[in-house]
């Protein structure tokens, strides 16, 4: 009885790393580090104030989208993650970057000057790296996989931002250093779970290749910066100076409005688009910027909550879109996740530069009001900026043109016994599930899986939303007794 307890146990488990690898969740560790290290007062610091304004984060600020771009131009042809030693070298220089930052704070002079510089180009450089790191790897795993993984993995930002805080000094120093090493160590192990096949990849034969224009990639790269700006620059316009306390509330709070939504969004909507995920951020950022110049602190609040909300959503919005053109194009994964970061980090950038400069102008309600108009200006024109229909998200597969008389010549010249040999293959199919009890719905799944047919594929097909057609598999496996498509394979071909 034991033993079959046991058994039970590592075969729920076994599905559970296939339909949601928890290792891939090491992705969040990454943005975990940045907002504990530069947006949320932390006891480490030697002024435990958020660090905006601190001589390291501008030289860090400027270097990670300048490295982004670096990254993306230089592996137009050729992966980042081909090349091993940048597992350990983008880990390593966030960590040396935060030990020096924290170091800033208690040292003098000439050492002080030493450690601004270390933390710059560590805490620049290093999350580069990383995230065009974890595109990689994302470009190459399952699709349905990667839209559940990239918005739950800001649970473990959300979990790291509620607690590093409360820790004691010597404590939440060890720990923000050692989250980009653990985001590290994940991402080895996530690759090499894809490698084994315990990580189920994509299909890259069921795309269809398409051309993008650069005019199409500048459009969504133009709507990710303009909205970090507006994000990163609109607190300023606020006559309420939040405790540093509430700060840090409105951030975790953002953060699990916007985690929750997305995953729901993810898990019932048939098809997933760049323009659905981005229409559900419009409503949190209009009211944001409507209670920026409201002079109470609630008001104060909620706008920073909001705002921390779309930062979320346009994180998930950017990693997806620009993993999905990697995968539809000949280009690589690190040209457009590289390109897609450097838009995120430059509207941080410039939007935290403008914020000194707001602030130095005269406040009042009329200008303040004025400010936010201009911004929710803006944002409307970026709304013509992101693709409505999503080309990235087209069917797979494509369709033979109705006047093409050659490709019509050779589909009528399909012998017989070729079709005649597929109906008794699929005959043979019918017949495994319904030996195994499937229902209609089952079976005409397991028949789409059996043919190597993607998550994505079926439900675009089936017009299922990706929750059901994930019910469905895992009850297909069960009476199966199979816990992967490459077992579902094995199974009718035998």
């Amino acid at each position: 009885m034991g033993e079959s307890d046991k058994a039970r146990r590592a075969g729920v488990l076994e599905r559970l790393d296939v339909n949601l690898p928890a290792r891939l969740l090491g992705f969040g560790l990454i943005y975990a580090w940045g907002i504990c290290l530069w947006d949320i007062p932390l006891s480490a610091s030697a002024n435990a104030t958020a660090l905006q304004t601190d001589p390291a984060w501008l030289l860090s600020a400027v270097l990670t989208p300048f490295s982004c771009i670096v990254i993306a131009l230089a592996g137009r042809s050729r992966e980042l993650a081909e090349f091993r030693s940048l597992y350990a070298v983008g880990p390593t220089l966030c960590a040396v970057g935060t030990v020096a930052l924290i170091g800033c704070g208690y040292t003098e002079e000439w050492t002080r000057v030493a450690c601004t510089m270390i933390a710059g180009i560590g805490t620049g450089c290093g999350p580069a790296f990383m995230v065009v790191l974890w595109g990689c790897l994302f470009a190459r795993v399952e699709t349905s996989i990667v839209e559940t993984v990239i918005p739950a993995s800001f649970v473990a930002t959300l979990l790291c931002a509620l607690v590093f805080p409360t820790m004691p000094a010597p404590l939440a120093a060890i720990a923000v250093t050692a989250l980009p090493l653990a985001s590290g160590l994940l991402l080895v192990l996530s690759r090499n779970g894809l490698r084994r096949q315990v990580i189920p990849a994509e299909d890259m034969t069921s795309f269809r290749p398409m051309a993008v224009t650069p005019f199409t990639v500048a459009r969504m790269m133009a709507a990710v910066f303009v909205l970090y700006t507006l994000g990163c620059a609109a607190p300023a316009e606020s006559p309420v100076e939040l405790a540093a306390s509430a700060e840090a509330y409105a951030t975790v709070a953002g953060m699990l409005f916007a985690v929750t939504l997305s995953v729901g969004i993810v898990l019932f909507a048939h098809r997933i688009s760049v323009a659905s995920l981005y229409r559900w951020i419009t409503v949190p950022f209009v009211v944001g910027i409507v209670a920026t110049p409201v002079d109470n602190e609630l008001a104060a609040f909620i706008a920073r909550v909001l705002m921390n909300a779309v930062f979320t959503g346009i994180e998930i919005i950017t990693m997806l879109y620009f993993i999905r053109l990697s995968q539809r194009t000949r280009l690589s994964a690190t040209f457009y996740v590289g390109l897609g970061a450097a838009a995120s980090y430059g509207g941080v950038l410039v939007g935290y530069s403008m914020t000194s400069i707001l602030q130095a102008g005269t406040h009042s309600l009329a200008g303040e009001t004025f400010d936010c108009l201009i911004m929710l200006g803006a944002f409307s024109l970026t709304s013509l900026l992101v693709p409505r229909r999503d080309a990235t998200l087209e069917s797979e597969e494509g369709t033979l043109p109705a006047n093409d008389d050659a490709a019509a010549h050779d589909a009528q010249a399909v012998t017989t016994s070729y079709v005649d040999e597929l109906d008794a293959v699929i005959e043979h199919r019918r017949a495994i599930g319904r030996a195994h009890g499937l229902s209609n719905r089952e079976t005409e799944i397991f028949l789409m899986l059996a043919q190597g047919r993607s998550r994505p594929y079926i439900r675009d097909s089936l017009y299922l939303s990706k929750n059901t057609v994930a019910t469905h598999i895992r009850h297909i496996y069960e009476k199966l007794d199979i816990h992967s498509q490459q077992e579902l394979i094995d199974l009718v071909e035998e």
